[in-house]
């Protein structure tokens, strides 16, 4: 893995993991401080909803860069290898069209004055920053969905990071001795 994909990688990891991370301690404090002492922090529904909402974009991205979507696949075990290929290849580019048109859409809506202008109630925070995380997720999508075309094209595995995960998973397995009991 090149080092400018390591860094992106652990960058997606670290921000997807840490959104919903954070989401949920200030779910549990809030909800320990309500139950113990009665005090409310009146923000927290509001902060836990978008980095929910941030977690959801950017771990959208990790699942996309390990071929974790969800996907109907009706007519690959009916071809060969390499109608397979052509089929795979079909769905990126349909996926990169989606991508591109509604990550445009989203860079577009966040540069609107309203998205500038208007603050979200609790927060006080603008607008834009907390609906920052949707065009950037979609954004890290149209790139993941970049190199895995690239990786179909060269006729590569196009998710090598869920087959190096699968090979170590397979490595810490105990032998199989052949006795069944």
């Amino acid at each position: 893995m090149s080092r400018a994909n390591r860094v992106l990688t652990g960058i997606e990891n670290v921000l997807a993991a840490g959104s919903l991370g954070l989401a949920a301690l200030i779910a549990i404090v809030a909800v320990l401080l309500r139950s113990t002492t009665g005090y409310v922090i009146f923000w927290s529904e509001e902060a836990v909803i978008h980095l929910v909402i941030t977690s959801t974009f950017l771990g959208a991205v990790v699942a996309l860069r390990h071929g974790e979507h969800v996907g109907v696949d009706v007519l690959s075990p009916l071809v060969r290898e390499r109608g397979r290929r052509v089929l795979a290849l079909i769905g990126i580019a349909v996926t990169l069209v989606y991508l591109g048109l509604v990550g445009t859409f989203a860079w577009l809506v966040l540069a609107e004055p309203y998205a500038r202008l208007t603050e979200t109630p609790a927060l006080d925070a603008p607008l834009w920053l907390v609906a920052l995380p949707i065009p950037v997720g979609l954004t890290l999508m149209f790139v993941r969905a970049i190199q895995i075309a690239v990786h179909l094209l060269r006729g590569q595995d196009p998710y090598p990071e869920r087959t190096a995960e699968a090979e170590q998973d397979a490595g810490d397995l105990p032998p199989a001795t052949g006795a069944t009991r």
